[in-house]
């Protein structure tokens, strides 16, 4: 049995230990480098500055996290931020995004709405916070759950949604949406295909109605650049009914989508394509313009290889229906000799 000396040494030995244990994560802390490209810690100082003018970061060739926060603040910053959003996973995280818009869209119908906690003037508010403590920290599993909550929330990078005012932004070229994909897809490295259908999953529990949801640009990125063809059209055919968008926005949205839901669907993405051209109200039947014209010849063309006969029959009724439109039945006669022969 041990004595009262050999006990005192034991104890001083293991404090000695835990105190080398401590000195060493300690150490690991301290020459931590941030993971990612820094964008959020840049947006995070960029605020500091503008809002508190103490830093500024444009001579700063690398970002120096410790200009904002030490080590152990960024850490309560993460938790804090953590519980706050529900990010200790992607499919709670979602949730309250969820829940918060919807109660917000509530509380602006009552005459006294209550206001809820401000955000900062962050990029994507308290979560460019969070996300540059995830960056600081070289949390990567944290950094991965926030990028696939941008996709499938839908939270596009805010220097460049900020110039259209609508809430899903119509001009596709002034819009960078598979910023975050390309992001998180650099991070993720072998836990890519694991990321992807779990961003599927969430996507289709919580945005499976566009009445709410609409369009989402950045998982649509999502579908065409993994070539999800299921998952693409179980997202276009409810967006292309009738009682959620006009036949002509339907038609825009599978066109977007069609090279990869024709992979498994195509008779029923074809019929999508052609609905526009029954319409007589449609842009593209609205008069004879080469633009017009353009159009619905590469429409049928696009639909040409998977329901010939369906496209032949479109081509025999513009033909016989559009009798003073020259350019438009020049076009189609065309394509129908092609069809026949």
């Amino acid at each position: 049995m041990m004595n009262d000396t050999d006990r005192n040494d034991a104890a001083g030995a293991t404090e000695a230990k835990s105190g080398n244990v401590s000195n060493a994560n300690t150490e690991v802390n301290d020459e931590s480098r941030h993971i990612g490209d820094g964008e959020a810690g840049r947006a995070v100082l960029e605020y500091v500055w503008s809002s508190f003018a103490r830093y500024h970061s444009d001579d700063m060739r690398e970002l120096d996290y410790r200009l904002i926060m030490d080590d152990q603040q960024w850490v309560m910053v993460r938790d804090l931020l953590q519980q706050y959003l529900a990010m200790d996973d992607l499919d709670n995280a979602v949730q309250v995004f969820r829940d918060r818009e919807m109660k917000k869209l509530a509380d602006s119908c009552l005459p006294d709405a209550v206001p809820s906690p401000a955000s900062p003037g962050l990029p994507q508010g308290w979560w460019t916070l969070l996300e540059a403590a995830y960056e600081r920290l070289g949390d990567e599993e944290g950094l991965r759950r926030i990028y696939a909550c941008y996709i499938v929330t839908d939270r596009l990078p805010w220097y460049r949604r900020k110039r259209d005012p609508s809430r899903i932004p119509r001009h596709g070229n002034e819009i960078d949406s598979a910023h975050y994909v390309r992001k998180l897809k650099t991070l993720s490295g072998e836990h890519w295909p694991e990321d992807v259908r779990r961003m599927v999953a969430v996507h289709q529990r919580y945005y499976r109605d566009p009445m709410l949801s609409g369009r989402q640009l950045a998982y649509e990125e999502l579908l065409l650049s993994e070539r999800l063809s299921d998952a693409a059209w179980r997202y276009c055919k409810v967006r292309c009914r009738s009682r959620y968008a006009l036949v002509g926005e339907g038609a825009k949205l599978m066109e977007r989508m069609f090279d990869i839901v024709s992979k498994r669907h195509a008779e029923e993405a074809c019929d999508i394509l052609l609905a526009p051209l029954h319409d007589a109200d449609s842009p593209m039947l609205s008069n004879d313009s080469p633009e017009h014209v353009t159009q619905i010849i590469a429409v049928l063309r696009k639909c040409l290889p998977y329901v010939e006969n369906q496209v032949r029959e479109e081509c025999e009724r513009l033909y016989g229906m559009y009798r003073h439109r020259q350019l438009l039945r020049s076009e189609v006669k065309k394509l129908l000799e092609h069809v026949q022969s």
